[in-house]
């Protein structure tokens, strides 16, 4: 039976009401599974979108003025501040242009969307065929976001990342449709094309990164920065994979994203524990002895229960759902009788399992993706 979809719903909503309270004009970024207490940044660092969309997401749920003002105010610090040459600028122009547009039909938004789309095809690689991880700085106290070592890795400009399927390409699906200039489909599939030779194994699993050549983009190497090692696989990269695959599909009905997308959510399941949810390594040696990821799951569930109803894709929205409802049981507060903490919290995300940085904590993106799957479970709102 699956839990209440609406009512785990509105739990989140209240949980962006509570963390509204508290962060004011900050950006919400991690927070202490006991407390509830968010770290904060002052503009939303790489993921800055996702509490404005949430924002948007309470805002049309209960008609709340304060949440929109909110988003509209985080919306000018987001595109004021991300880096426009990395793969996380489409991404968050998307949830802050286009979202917004939806349900404002205000074109200043749509020119946001607009905007993320033209500065990450300015950004794509034609050599390379990826839009690059880029430049953008990550807020951490870990030094292992940029490269297989400290200050000795590749530029951002050089290296292909497994997220970027999801994190620049939806910007480009949307302004294809928005506009008919076929730039941005090119683009895109080029890029999902590259992705399926350079990121997703025979056997399913994903590489993190791909280092190419600058000038002419040929391949020098794969290898993985946020898994324990090149031989196994990150949790977080495995849901973005089957987000952007999921969603590549949906938009072209290609069958070889089709086909790899199969293989990658076959992969997840066969190496996930019975809940679905999986530790921030796939094949961790010391599991169970290791924090899950639930933000991993969360991407996966999104990806795969926003996939169009067809018999073709029938089996993998079975396993979204489960996996969202997994999420909803055992991971999202309170997880029990004598569970006193707010409600609304999805805990055990890993933010960076190598260098145990927030490895068992409330992540705002968690929140997003989850908080959009039940939204969408629920038909309680136009996501």
């Amino acid at each position: 039976m699956q839990p209440d979809a609406e009512r785990a719903f509105e739990q989140m909503v209240a949980r962006v009401d509570t963390t509204l309270d508290a962060v004011g004009e900050a950006f919400p970024y991690v927070a202490e599974p006991d407390t509830g207490a968010w770290t904060t940044t002052d503009d939303g660092n790489w993921c800055g979108g996702h509490w404005v969309g949430l924002l948007w997401l309470a805002h049309e749920y209960t008609g709340e003025d304060r949440f929109r003002t909110a988003a509209e105010r985080a919306t000018e610090t987001v595109v004021a501040s991300v880096e426009p040459r990395s793969m996380f600028y489409g991404m968050n122009a998307n949830y802050c242009g286009f979202r917004a547009f939806d349900l404002t039909g205000e074109q200043r938004f749509r020119e946001i969307g607009i905007d993320g789309a033209d500065r990450t095809v300015d950004y794509f690689h034609q050599g390379a065929r990826q839009v690059p991880l880029g430049t953008q700085p990550i807020e951490a106290p870990a030094t292992n976001f940029r490269g297989p070592e400290a200050d000795e890795g590749p530029s951002g400009d050089v290296l292909g990342a497994v997220d970027s399927v999801y994190t620049a390409l939806p910007v480009l699906w949307r302004a294809y449709r928005e506009t008919g200039d076929p730039t941005y489909r090119d683009t895109a599939v080029s890029h999902a094309d590259r992705t399926l030779d350079w990121f997703v194994r025979e056997d399913g699993r994903t590489w993190h990164h791909a280092e190419f050549d600058p000038e002419t983009g040929e391949l020098v190497r794969q290898y993985n920065e946020l898994a324990y090692s090149d031989d196994t696989c990150w949790a977080r990269g495995q849901g973005w994979a089957i987000a952007g695959l999921a969603r590549a599909y949906d938009e072209t009905g290609a069958e070889r994203y089709l086909d790899a997308l199969e293989r990658t959510v076959g992969y997840y399941e066969t190496h996930a524990p019975a809940d679905l949810v999986p530790y921030w390594d796939f094949e961790h040696p010391d599991a169970p002895d290791v924090p899950r990821d639930t933000s991993a799951a969360g991407l996966a569930a999104y990806g795969l229960t926003r996939l169009d109803d067809s018999p073709e894709t029938a089996d993998l929205r079975e396993t979204g759902d489960a996996i969202l409802d997994s999420l909803v049981e055992n991971y999202q507060t309170p997880t029990g009788a004598e569970d006193d903490r707010q409600p609304g919290m999805v805990i055990e995300g890993c933010y960076n399992g190598p260098a145990g940085y927030a490895d068992a904590n409330e992540l705002v993106w968690t929140d997003y993706y989850v908080a959009v799957a039940l939204a969408n479970r629920a038909g309680v709102v136009s996501v």
